[in-house]
């Protein structure tokens, strides 16, 4: 499906913009939103401290091109990716144009280092995380073949017990380094496993340890590189003693900081709607759905939304989700199938289709927030924000007016971000 301009009269926010007539289902991304989180979470990490925005998986769900440029109008230099096709779309023209484009700044990319990508790595100057020397081995070659250096942080596992050379052996990794006129040592570099939660303080500060014990032993020995940073949104936040200058903010940027940081210094910035497809009154005890899992006691009324788990609503929120439909919350009954789902709207008056049923979001005092949809899906915001389908086409908002609405990995089309 094409996905055409969203309806929004000049000055009404993405919470209130309506999906366009045939459109079955988007998610409104406000731009201004993200950018005012931005500066909420520089200002949380305090003095000292500059955040990288971190825009893999499409900017948890938003578009990683749109959401990153709010981010640098906001004062944004870094950004971090997970893979080389993420890098990729911030250093495409699009991305890049001279107007609140991302020209001149820096890209890390996190997890994304296979050597076969190296040649790719280094002709779009990206900064590359390292844990093996088969990696910086290849980074250098390809960055001679290209007549640069390529900027690499080394990562150290403190206690994350994933990716990472082990502390005691950081010294011996960057002195062979040293070694390799294709790159340069930019940045040391670790992952906190536990800083988002609640009892996982004493943890998190014996990470710290460990990363300030290998930073001391490596200024010692001449070798720690300029940049220090371990900290993510969690720890930027609720640790201001985390070692490093830069934190690599996540999740806060798009409105879900730790629950210990709540209330919260950002705004959630997406708002998720789907059409009403039919109204509909259903029999006392009639079934509702595959299965026949929800059946009514008595006489009502359902309202049959174009939503689905296709479009990355999560089965499990069958008979136990909720919506919000002419500022009221109503259940999801029944089973969540691939392109639809149901809504109980018994007692609720006027409700036709064409209505337009919010499924993350607020509306009228009433709000479905990403925890209220994680907690009764049995997961993590994380999973629900990047759940969000490629299908559910993504209109982008600034200023109060629509200024673009493409599909996720696919085509542009409207205005455009500028």
């Amino acid at each position: 499906m094409s996905a055409g301009r969203v309806a929004s009269p000049p000055g009404r926010p993405a919470a209130h913009a309506s999906l366009r007539p045939g459109m079955r289902t988007a998610a409104f991304v406000d731009l201004d939103v993200l950018s005012r989180n931005y500066r909420a979470i520089a200002e949380a990490a305090g003095p000292g401290r500059e955040v990288m925005a971190v825009v893999k998986a499409e900017a948890y769900g938003h578009g990683a091109v749109e959401a990153a440029r709010a981010f640098r109008r906001a004062g944004a230099r870094w950004f971090g990716v997970a893979a080389v096709e993420e890098a990729e779309a911030l250093r495409s023209p699009e991305a890049e144009e001279e107007e609140g484009g991302l020209r001149g700044s820096r890209v890390l990319l996190m997890s994304g280092v296979f050597p076969e990508c190296a040649p790719r790595i280094a002709a779009l100057g990206l900064d590359a995380v390292v844990w093996d020397m088969a990696q910086a081995e290849a980074l250098s070659a390809a960055s001679l073949a290209v007549g640069r250096r390529t900027a690499i942080h080394l990562k150290v596992d403190s206690g994350m017990g994933r990716l990472g050379v082990p502390p005691a052996e950081a010294a011996d990794f960057l002195r062979q380094v040293a070694g390799l006129r294709g790159v340069e040592a930019a940045g040391l570099m670790s992952h906190l496993s536990r800083a988002d939660e609640r009892g996982g303080r004493e943890a998190t500060l014996r990470q710290f340890e460990v990363i300030r014990s290998a930073a001391d032993s490596l200024r010692g020995a001449g070798l720690l590189p300029p940049l220090l940073h371990c900290a993510n949104s969690a720890g930027g936040i609720l640790f201001p003693e985390a070692p490093g200058g830069l934190v690599r903010a996540g999740i806060a940027l798009y409105g879900c900081p730790p629950a210990s940081a709540r209330p919260a210094p950002a705004e959630l910035a997406v708002t998720w709607k789907g059409a009403v497809l039919q109204v509909k009154e259903v029999a006392a005890g009639a079934p509702v759905g595959y299965g026949g899992i929800y059946r009514r006691k008595t006489a009502g009324a359902i309202a049959v939304v174009s939503v689905g788990y296709a479009d990355g609503y999560p089965r499990l929120l069958s008979n136990r989700g909720e919506a919000l439909l002419r500022g009221r919350r109503v259940p999801v009954v029944g089973r969540v199938s691939m392109d639809m789902l149901t809504l109980d709207v018994t007692g609720l008056d006027g409700v036709r289709t064409g209505d337009e049923a919010i499924l993350l979001g607020s509306e009228g005092g009433e709000a479905v927030s990403v925890d209220d949809l994680a907690s009764r899906a049995e997961t993590i915001p994380y999973e629900i924000l990047c759940g969000i389908s490629v299908r559910v086409p993504r209109a982008y908002m600034r200023g109060g007016r629509c200024v673009g609405v493409r599909a996720l990995r696919g085509r542009a089309s409207g205005e455009g971000d500028r």
